[in-house]
C-alpha cells in the first residue's frame, strides 16, 4: 500500500465511497481528520510525522483539498511538499479534493504522482451503480426485481442510493425480497425527478399539478429565486437533448457530449418526442425574463412564478 493517495472528482459520495474501500483494506482504527478550509498544514505534517497514541500506525485524511485547484493555494504548502519528499512511513496520508479539475502542473500533484497514488474519480455511470447495488444486496442476502426501476427513481447520488436503499431493506427485512411495488411505495424520487416531473407537468399545461408540485418544493425550503433556477436548468437540459436527438445522436453519444449520467438521458427522452425546440427555448426566455424582473422589483417572486405556470395553460 502506498503511504499518499488522492482522491478526485466532483461527486462527493462517490468519493466517500471509494474512501471508506481504501480505509478497509489499510485496517487502520487510528483516523485522524481535518478539514483544509479551517486547518493548518503545520498541524497535519506534524501528525503524520508523529506515532500515533493507540497503534505504531495512523491515517491522516486531508478533506476538501481546494488548493490543489488551479489558482488556489493555502498557507505553508510547502511544508507539506517537504514532508511527501520524506515521509513517516508508518502513517498514511489521504487527501481528498471535490473537483472535477485540479493542477497537474503543481508541485505538490507531481510530488504525490511520485511517491504516492492518483486516484481520479470521474462521474459513475449505469454500471457502476448497478454493481454498488448488487454487491450491497448479495452482502445482506436481499434481491431486487428491477434494480434499473430503482436507479431512475433515485438519481446516481450514492449517497442517495444508500438512504433510499436502507429503507427498502429495513421495510422488506422478513422476506429480503424487493418489487417494483415497494419502490413505488417507499423510494423518495430525486431532485433530478422531481424537476422533471415539474417541468412535465408545465409543458403538458397541467396547472393543478404543477401548482402542487411547486408548493411541495417551496415547503421543502427551496425559494422562488432557486425554483427558477432549477427550472431554467432544466429546460436548458431538455432543449439540449432535443437539440442533439435531431442530429440524431444516439443516448449514449448525448450523455458523452453533455458530461451526464445515460440514465438521466434514458429517463428524459421517454417524453422528449412532445417537446418541440422553440416551445422549450421560449421556456427558457420567460424564466429569464421573469428573473430580470424580479431583480428589478417589478414582480413579486411568488405570484412571478405561479403566473408562468398559469398563463402557460393558455
Amino acid at each position: 500500500m502506498s503511504n499518499f493517495y488522492l482522491l478526485y472528482g466532483p461527486d462527493k459520495s462517490f468519493l466517500q465511497h471509494e474512501l471508506d474501500k481504501l480505509l478497509s483494506k489499510l485496517k487502520i482504527k487510528d483516523i485522524i481528520r481535518y478539514h483544509m478550509a479551517t486547518s493548518s498544514i503545520l498541524d497535519v505534517v506534524e501528525d503524520a510525522s508523529t506515532i500515533g497514541l493507540f497503534s505504531s500506525n495512523k491515517v491522516i485524511i486531508l478533506e476538501d483539498c481546494y488548493f490543489l485547484s488551479a489558482n488556489k493555494t493555502i498557507d505553508d504548502l510547502e511544508v507539506l511538499e517537504r514532508y511527501v519528499k520524506k515521509y513517516n512511513p508508518n502513517n498514511y496520508c489521504i487527501l481528498l479534493a471535490y473537483t472535477e479539475k485540479i493542477d497537474t502542473r503543481k508541485k505538490i500533484y507531481k510530488l504525490l504522482n511520485e511517491n504516492g497514488k492518483i486516484i481520479e474519480l470521474k462521474k459513475v455511470d449505469q454500471e457502476y451503480l448497478k454493481k454498488y447495488i448488487e454487491d450491497i444486496l448479495k452482502q445482506k442476502n436481499y434481491q431486487m426485481e428491477d434494480i434499473n426501476y430503482f436507479l431512475d427513481k433515485t438519481g446516481s447520488s450514492l449517497s442517495n442510493i444508500q438512504n433510499e436503499l436502507d429503507k427498502l431493506m429495513m421495510y422488506r427485512l422478513e422476506s429480503k425480497k424487493i418489487v417494483r411495488e415497494d419502490i413505488d411505495k417507499i423510494t423518495m424520487l430525486s431532485v433530478e425527478d422531481e424537476i422533471f416531473s415539474l417541468s412535465d407537468a408545465i409543458i403538458a399545461k397541467d396547472v393543478s399539478k404543477s401548482l402542487k408540485l411547486l408548493e411541495e418544493f417551496l415547503n421543502k425550503g427551496y425559494d422562488e429565486i432557486q425554483m427558477i433556477m432549477l427550472l431554467a436548468s432544466q429546460f436548458r437540459f431538455l432543449f439540449q437533448v432535443k437539440r442533439l436527438q435531431n442530429k440524431n445522436k444516439s443516448e449514449g453519444e448525448i450523455a458523452k457530449i453533455l458530461e451526464v449520467n445515460p440514465y438521466r438521458v434514458k429517463f428524459t427522452t421517454k417524453k422528449l418526442y412532445t417537446y418541440s425546440e422553440d416551445m422549450l427555448l421560449e421556456y427558457i426566455q420567460k424564466l429569464a425574463k421573469m428573473d430580470h424582473d424580479i431583480k428589478l422589483g417589478i414582480m413579486d417572486k411568488k405570484l412571478a412564478l405561479e403566473l408562468f405556470v398559469i398563463e402557460n395553460h393558455y
